[in-house]
């Protein structure tokens, strides 16, 4: 207990650099090369550093059946009017509510509204509140970032609209079918292994890229955030 506890805060910790506008953090995706017990290389010759201080976590196929008024999101969406469209949506577990709590810009993503093609620009919603594959053709779309908490959850004609709440602030997000749902699980070093597709959430100083967070697709996933 007490060694997933100290995981989790890791992840905490790491997660929040995603919203903090004094540390803007470098984020890592593809598919893992090589690891060690001190670093992991990513697809395209990228190597992290990992210490003690670095949290681990599946990234495991979810539903938003499993989300509901209290539950604790982190959403990435697109402009849609005055609403917010979800590309991805990621169900934290209960000790992880609070992390990164917020709203902020985020990097362009895969647009999983589309059936194939572009990336726009996204924000990322962490908040309380089927997966479905992205598209690596899919064009990408700006986004922002939203984590924070379900406030309330309805569905119509299998969209579903969430209002995700944080501190001093709220977001109305449509999810629709299309938008992939994941859930963190979290784990331990032992989970990274050469093959698998990853997100890592990173620092860079003084020359030297070091992982606060290890995000490992599960059973064949693509983080899709």
């Amino acid at each position: 207990m007490k060694r997933i506890l100290g995981l989790t805060l890791a992840v905490t910790a790491s997660l929040a650099l995603a919203t903090t506008a004094s540390a803007e953090p470098l984020r890592i995706r593809g598919t893992i090369v090589a690891t060690s017990s001190d670093s992991i290389t990513v697809q395209g010759n990228v190597t992290a550093s990992l210490n003690a201080k670095t949290g681990f976590v599946s990234v495991v196929p979810s539903s938003l059946d499993n989300v509901g008024p209290g539950s604790y999101l982190g959403v990435a969406s697109k402009a849609g009017g005055d609403k917010r469209i979800a590309l991805s949506v990621i169900v934290f577990p209960p000790e992880m509510k609070g992390a990164a709590e917020g709203n902020a810009a985020y990097d362009p993503l895969p647009d999983t509204t589309l059936f194939g093609g572009t990336r726009t620009a996204s924000s990322m919603t962490n908040a309380n509140v089927k997966t479905i594959a992205t598209p690596e053709s899919a064009p990408q779309v700006n986004s922002s970032t939203t984590n924070g908490s379900v406030a309330t959850a309805t569905a119509k004609g299998g969209v579903r609209l969430l209002t995700v709440t944080y501190k001093g602030g709220e977001q109305h997000i449509l999810v629709p079918p299309t938008a992939p749902i994941v859930a963190f699980v979290p784990g331990a070093a032992s989970i990274v292994r050469p093959g698998d597709a990853v997100f890592v959430n990173a620092d860079e100083a003084n020359g030297k890229t070091t992982a606060g967070l290890v995000a490992v697709g599960s059973h064949g996933l693509t983080p899709p955030f």
